[in-house]
């Protein structure tokens, strides 16, 4: 981790359902005084769940509507982290909730953050092991998630159409190739 700034000013410019936006003057650990607005989001879990179907070993991806590009778009499940939460129960929980699948461990892998310039929000990366099994679905009321299985070719194919392009999927993919065995 590097040397933090220190906020000399924040003023708050919008409240919303799941970020603000603040307006912050900032002295630079290098000495400058800077102005920047920041979107404060609460940090989220992607997750890598693996399944045995038929013999193979396939990958649990979701395609969800997103807001910010107005479409649907597939990637590896995700979801915000609660106050107070650890990242790897939210992961577990999430699994529950978007795939109906009840895993016992997650291990976190990477946390990536994105587009530090403007926004504090943080993705933990979980790989999830023991499946124990189906449960029922629950979504929040404002989310549907459809879900898919595919083979890990499948997915190579998928990002090199450019039809999965989030960061997490693709820093997934490429943490996978590197580590065969769960393949």
């Amino acid at each position: 981790m590097g040397e933090k700034g220190e906020i000399v000013k924040e003023e708050k410019n919008f409240h919303g359902d799941i970020f603000d936006v603040v307006s912050r003057k900032i002295k630079t650990p290098d000495g400058l005084t800077v102005k920047r607005q920041v979107v404060l989001h609460g940090n989220a879990v992607a997750f890598i769940a693996p399944v045995q179907i038929d013999g193979q070993t396939k990958f649990a991806l979701g395609t969800e509507y997103r807001a910010g590009l107005n479409e649907e778009r597939t990637s590896f499940p995700a979801g915000l982290i609660n106050d107070g939460e650890d990242p790897k129960i939210a992961a577990l929980r999430e699994a529950r909730e978007e795939l109906g699948l009840d895993y016992r461990k997650a291990k976190e892998i990477f946390v990536i953050t994105t587009s530090e310039g403007f926004t504090n929000e943080a993705t933990h990366l979980m790989l999830l092991s023991d499946l124990v099994g189906k449960v029922d679905k629950d979504f929040d009321p404002s989310e549907f998630v459809k879900t898919i299985f595919v083979t890990f070719s499948e997915l190579q194919a998928k990002i090199e159409a450019k039809s999965i392009t989030t960061a997490p999927a693709i820093i997934s993919y490429q943490w996978m190739k590197l580590h065969p065995e769960i393949i």
